[in-house]
């Protein structure tokens, strides 16, 4: 009896190890024609234009792969925290991180991310891509920029994520507007702007509209006036610089291009400045490409950022980049695979088909420039000269709170409650007192 009981239980184990050889039903993460299921890779994105295209893209990889790709999207602030709550977790939630170029220093000095080269050795410099947004994806910041404190400049950099969609602050204009009261400099400088914004007073067009709305949006506006008036954010030791001549300069500037604008403009965002450019509302802007550009009217012109002349009479341009790029989670379970998908993305393949939406600029020179695409969206060669003199924000992991100091401010003084020397030196001392806590200044 005992023979014979043994012998079925024999059987059956041989019975069970046959079917889970042929992939039946006991096989785990099976399908039911017995091929085994591949696991899906997880992306966090921007629920802005800035991300669409390539969101179109995913079905065509799992067709090719069998592998799934599953997006999930978020708005800006919220994309920031949940990636970081992700990366922070035993498990990932993501296995790719979508990521705006500030957020980078945060992402890979708190080993966040891969380095690149952990894959076979990839060399993310011999891609091909635009050297400009390539450039936010190093760690550590490549000189003259400033390094966070404690970070050696001379240890070998590495690329710890790749540029998905090329975007520079652009400076949008009516050009009808611009030739009827003769102001059309080949380079604009920002008294040229309060020349142009004067002269359209009363016609029903604002002369100028910014994001007022105070945080990332109003601080990126900002950025541009405060490098061009040769100010900075931050001195060698990471204390803040915004309570200088130069920095106030800037601010009185950004305060009288608000007063251009239409009654309001304090809580506008992207969507509104876009809008009133689209529907002839405005005279200029300040717009991030991605998104806005493919929908502006013929009469609108798009072109680098206004400077300023230095005391050499040089004009300086200093249009900020708003690189968004994609790196691994260091906790994926499925790096390797999240790495693939990565490199196909960004191969020029595919940037040619999401570039051709005039949504998502391509990363890549030889799509960004290449004459096919330029004929259909010809703002693409004035953003790729933009990139060629752009400038970073500052490489460190403060940079959301100065966004949120700053941001602040900027409001308080375009409604008239603050001068800009009394908003400038509360962000200071706010910044300061950040950087200090955290060990961040020295």
């Amino acid at each position: 009896m005992l023979a014979k009981k043994s012998f079925l239980v024999l059987v059956t184990l041989l019975s069970l190890l046959i079917l889970s050889s042929c992939g039946g039903s006991f096989t785990q993460n099976s399908s039911k024609n017995g091929s085994t299921a591949k696991a899906p890779i997880n992306v966090a994105v921007f629920s802005g234009p800035e991300a669409d295209a390539i969101k179109a893209l995913g079905p065509q990889y799992t067709k090719q792969t069998g592998i799934p790709i599953q997006f999930t999207s978020f708005e800006y602030d919220q994309l920031y925290s949940k990636e970081v709550q992700s990366a922070t977790s035993n498990t990932a939630n993501y296995d790719i991180l979508f990521m705006d170029d500030p957020w980078i220093p945060t992402f890979a000095s708190g080993n966040y991310l891969y380095p690149l080269d952990h894959f076979s050795n990839f060399n993310a410099a011999d891609q091909g891509f635009v050297s400009g947004a390539l450039q936010v994806d190093q760690w550590p910041p490549a000189k003259p920029e400033l390094a966070p404190k404690g970070v050696d400049q001379n240890t070998a950099p590495h690329y710890y994520a790749l540029p998905i969609t090329t975007n520079v602050l652009m400076f949008f204009y009516r050009k009808d507007l611009a030739q009827k009261y003769g102001v059309s400099p080949q380079q604009w400088t920002w008294d040229d702007v309060n020349t142009l914004a004067d002269k359209v007073k009363g016609t029903g067009v604002s002369g100028f509209v910014l994001r007022g709305q105070g945080g990332n949006s109003g601080v990126a506006d900002f950025t541009p006036l405060l490098w061009a008036y040769g100010g900075t954010y931050f001195k060698s030791n990471w204390t803040s610089a915004l309570n200088s001549p130069q920095a106030i300069a800037a601010l009185t500037e950004w305060k009288k291009l608000f007063g251009y604008g239409p009654s309001g403009s304090a809580s506008f965002g992207a969507d509104q400045v876009g809008n009133a450019m689209e529907q002839n509302q405005a005279a200029m802007a300040e717009i991030w490409p991605s998104g806005w550009a493919g929908k502006m009217p013929a009469n609108v012109a798009i072109a680098t950022v206004p400077g300023m002349k230095d005391s050499s009479g040089a004009l300086r341009q200093a249009p900020v980049v708003g690189v968004w790029s994609i790196g691994v989670a260091k906790n994926s379970a499925h790096a390797d695979e999240a790495f693939q998908f990565m490199k196909w993305l960004t191969s020029a393949q595919q940037e040619k088909q999401y570039g051709s939406s005039g949504d998502d600029l391509p990363t890549l020179q030889s799509v960004l420039l290449d004459t096919t695409i330029d004929q259909k969206w010809p703002f693409y060669k004035p953003v790729y000269d933009a990139l060629q003199v752009s400038h970073m924000r500052p490489r460190t992991p403060a940079w959301p709170h100065v966004e949120t100091a700053l941001g602040n401010e900027l409001v308080k003084v375009e409604l008239g409650q603050e001068t800009p020397q009394q908003a400038l030196q509360i962000a200071s001392n706010e910044i300061d007192q950040y950087m200090s806590q955290n060990g961040l200044s020295s």
